[in-house]
């Protein structure tokens, strides 16, 4: 842990530029990040051990674009199914007792299994793109205690803006207050 005042570790040598409040309690970190959004602040990071969904609220998060990416998937694997029977038996056909070669109800299993391949391929392939993962260098500083039972809030950037940031988390109850410079 690092005493009050010092600056957090940086892994590699990467200078962060701006300020990190740590907060001990959910309600204050929550009443910050509210005052830091009516500032102005919209480029926030936040650090907790759990997820909090008043903390969610507070950065008044978007609706994930996951599920969009994971439904065109699952439309695209029940097209190339469908289109992957069709297409074999129309090349290849082989009339058994007089029935039709292109029949629907036997290629519904053939397509589901498709949509849900492909939909859980496109669900991982969205979450991993959209969530920018893997990250080759951090946004910014991180200390062990967020993984413990504490919460940090990360704002970027430098000049007076940083320092007005760093005042009104010290306003709103943080713990510590650390200036990257």
């Amino acid at each position: 842990m690092s005493a009050p005042g010092t600056p957090v570790k940086v892994p590699r040598g990467r200078a962060h530029r701006g300020v990190m409040g740590v907060f001990s309690y959910v309600d204050d970190a929550e009443a910050a990040i509210r005052a830091l959004r009516q500032a102005g602040h919209r480029d926030l990071s936040v650090f907790s051990p759990v997820p909090y969904h008043e903390l969610e609220q507070a950065q008044e998060q978007k609706p994930s674009r996951v599920r969009w990416v994971c439904l065109a998937g699952g439309i695209a694997g029940l097209a190339g199914g469908f289109t992957l029977c069709i297409y074999s038996v129309l090349s290849w056909p082989l009339v058994t007792g007089g029935k039709e070669l292109v029949s629907l109800p036997p290629f519904v299993i053939i397509g589901y299994e498709s949509m849900i391949l492909l939909g859980g391929l496109f669900n991982l392939l969205g979450m991993l793109l959209l969530a920018r993962l893997p990250q080759r260098r951090s946004p910014a500083p991180y200390d062990p205690r967020f993984s413990e039972d504490r919460i940090g809030i990360w704002i970027p950037g430098t000049g007076d803006a940083v320092k007005r940031a760093g005042e009104l988390l010290e306003g709103h109850g943080a713990d510590e207050v650390m200036l990257h410079a």
